[in-house]
């Protein structure tokens, strides 16, 4: 991928938001900008920064990666051959400890105003402020955001990949579902098949969930116990999604255990139907990320289900952006005035729910195209029944 010009776009926006330096720390944004294979999902920050992205306007990009960070010579040398800005080799500064932090920021970071990452308020406010007391440090993190909304054709053609894994996932875990199988057993086969077919890892948790019909209604969905296994008569929830050369995926579907009644099939066929019909009226530059949820509303209502898609999704929320990060801004929900453009890539996550009868959900990865949006997934949309 070309960080060079990623990093010149993020220069442009440093200068253009009037900051004289930005820093980033372990994250998304520092994987966007340096391509470097460091370890940051489903961590909590560490005290001490083992990587630091630092743009300064006087000088090229500078990263700071700690000896505890996990990368080796060779993928430093790599990594550093192919981040280049400004015609001149990305630097790479190793530190041993916090002072070693210090030090290094002093000498990079000049000026008054310094953007920082989401990790300012953990960490790393407070030490450009312990190294330089004069500065002022403004959360920044929207600019890195901002950048990665529209992905380039490599970012696409990743996505695609990793978009297409989930179904071949699906498929092999749909045959393991039968009578007596628990929730933590088809979860652990959703992960040992993504893994087993070349994910790096999983970008959350798997979820596989059991709502039994005809059970007394609750205001949490998910009571059926962890240690029950599954009997005729129950909807199984999936949502899962893996990490794929750096990018994730967010994917779900439901079924059924037997022969559903009709109201059961039909909210499921409704979902399918809706969101289908949703992304065939989405076209750049005439609809609003707010106005998606409206749509989806109005296709559920004219099937008769409205009330299910809204007994679940309350505040209206449909869906988020994916790429390097799982779930990246702007979300997707009413009064979002973010208008679609071609290059973005989101997941929509519709949802039914009538308590004591299913939960049922769906959720696809969408690529908004110079005219319309197109389906990034692609598992069966039919089949929703299985035989016990």
């Amino acid at each position: 991928m070309d960080f060079r010009a990623k990093l010149e776009r993020l220069y442009a926006a440093m200068v253009n938001n009037d900051l004289d330096a930005l820093v980033y720390g372990t994250g998304a944004n520092f994987q966007y900008f340096t391509g470097l294979p460091v370890t940051w999902r489903r961590m909590e920050e560490p005290a001490v920064p083992d990587c630091l992205l630092v743009l300064a306007r006087d000088r090229s990009p500078r990263v700071v990666a700690a000896a505890s960070c996990g990368m080796s010579c060779a993928e430093r040398t790599a990594a550093a051959a192919v981040a280049v800005a400004f015609a001149e080799a990305v630097t790479f500064e190793t530190v041993e400890s916090r002072d070693g932090i210090l030090r290094l920021l002093r000498g990079l970071v000049k000026g008054k105003r310094v953007g920082t990452g989401l990790q300012a308020e953990k960490y790393l406010s407070g030490l450009i402020k312990e190294a330089l007391p004069d500065v002022e440090c403004i959360n920044a993190e929207a600019l890195g955001e901002a950048l990665r909304l529209q992905k380039d054709g490599e970012e696409i053609a990743v996505l695609r990949r990793a978009a297409a894994l989930t179904g071949r996932v699906m498929e092999i875990v749909v045959g393991s579902i039968r009578p007596g199988i628990t929730q933590p057993e088809l979860r652990a086969k959703v992960q040992q098949a993504g893994l087993a077919l070349g994910a790096q890892d999983v970008s959350f948790s798997p979820a596989a969930l059991f709502v039994k019909s005809g059970t007394a209604p609750t205001e949490d969905p998910f009571v059926y116990p962890l240690d029950k296994g599954l009997l005729p008569g129950t909807s199984i929830a999936f949502d899962f999604g893996f990490l794929l050369d750096g990018y994730c995926s967010d994917f779900g579907r439901s079924f059924y255990c037997g022969s559903a009644p009709a109201h059961i099939a039909g909210a499921y066929r409704a979902l399918q139907e809706s969101l289908c019909s949703l992304v065939g009226q989405m076209k750049p530059g005439q609809m609003t990320l707010g106005e998606l949820f409206g749509v989806m509303e109005a296709e559920m209502d004219r099937r008769g289900y409205g009330d299910r898609l809204r007994a679940r999704l309350k505040d209206g929320t449909l869906g988020h952006q994916i790429g390097v990060d799982l779930h990246e801004n702007p979300w997707i929900r009413p009064g979002c005035d973010v208008v679609l453009q071609p290059g973005m890539v989101m997941a929509l996550e519709p949802k039914a729910w009538l308590p004591g009868e299913y939960y049922l959900r769906v959720e696809d990865i969408v690529l908004i195209t110079d005219d319309g949006a197109e389906f990034l997934t692609s598992f069966d949309r039919q089949l929703f029944e299985l035989p016990v």
